[in-house]
């Protein structure tokens, strides 16, 4: 991963100069795949949950063991310097762009997909690979938590309640999750009430989302202060924000997932990219 990073590094800050310069300016587009992006500004969230959300959790499902949420804690508190990240989960169109220019072989998608649908079917080395090539990384765990839940440590983008009609989950009864085997991935801001404190959309279901972390799930209880990056070293990477498939415990903004890199979820797994973006 590092070296992968360290070869796209030039492009990196190319592409920082650029942001840092138009933030003033308004919403910002990349200009490599035209994804439209959000400032996440600089400070102090809470990462991760505490006992009492684990244990409103298996009241409201009684089955759930509560070893199962071990790696969500300890919350602590995490700096992050200033950075962008896609509003949106990077699209099928995007993708196949990224496989023209590039001659890598574009995975096959669902029946249901469009170009506008999120990209499924890859791998984290895919979803790297695709970040450098559009001038970016992808988020570390704490990045993409900090963008979903902001400072408040809510449960889920939108608050701390659960509500199924806001995100694209597999107990959606809203028609528009509907696809043509019962449900699907949607296209980017289908649920608008699915947004972020910074802007950001479906980071609640739709699709798991690599992170640029190593697994660790003991990691929490080392982890820096500041802009951690996750482990050096592990078998596993890290997926974030659950999917269409996925119920209420695993759309919540501290869930973790762990899987190999070379997993690529079939049709409900695909990512979004983020770069750091400078001093405000």
């Amino acid at each position: 991963m590092r070296l992968l990073l360290a070869t796209g590094s030039a492009a990196i800050v190319l592409l920082t100069a650029f942001l840092v310069m138009a933030r003033a300016q308004g919403p910002k587009t990349n200009p490599k795949d035209g994804a439209e992006m959000v400032w996440v500004p600089a400070g102090d969230f809470k990462m991760g949950s505490v006992d009492a959300d684990i244990q409103a959790l298996i009241k409201r499902r009684p089955k759930l063991r509560p070893e199962l949420f071990d790696d969500e804690k300890p919350r602590h508190t995490v700096y992050l310097d200033g950075y962008w990240i896609y509003k949106y989960e990077v699209t099928a169109g995007q993708y196949r762009k990224f496989c023209r220019e590039t001659g890598r072989k574009m995975p096959e998608q669902p029946e249901w997909s469009t170009d506008r649908f999120p990209v499924v079917d890859v791998t984290w080395f895919d979803a790297a690979a695709y970040a450098q090539w559009a001038g970016m990384q992808l988020p570390t765990e704490a990045q993409w938590e900090k963008a979903a839940r902001g400072t408040d440590a809510r449960l889920y983008p939108w608050g701390g309640e659960w509500s199924e009609e806001k995100c694209n989950n597999y107990s959606d009864t809203n028609p528009i999750g509907k696809g043509f085997h019962g449900i699907c991935a949607t296209p980017g801001g289908s649920y608008p009430q699915c947004v972020s404190p910074y802007g950001a959309q479906d980071m609640a279901g739709n699709v798991w989302e690599w992170c640029q972390d190593v697994y660790d799930k003991d990691y929490y209880a080392r982890s820096p202060m500041k802009n951690p990056t996750g482990p050096d070293d592990g078998e596993f990477r890290v997926l974030r924000g659950g999917s269409w498939g996925s119920s209420s415990v695993t759309v919540r903004t501290a869930c973790r997932l762990r899987d190999s890199p070379d997993a690529t979820y079939h049709d409900d797994g695909g990512f979004r990219c983020a770069v750091p973006g400078g001093k405000k």
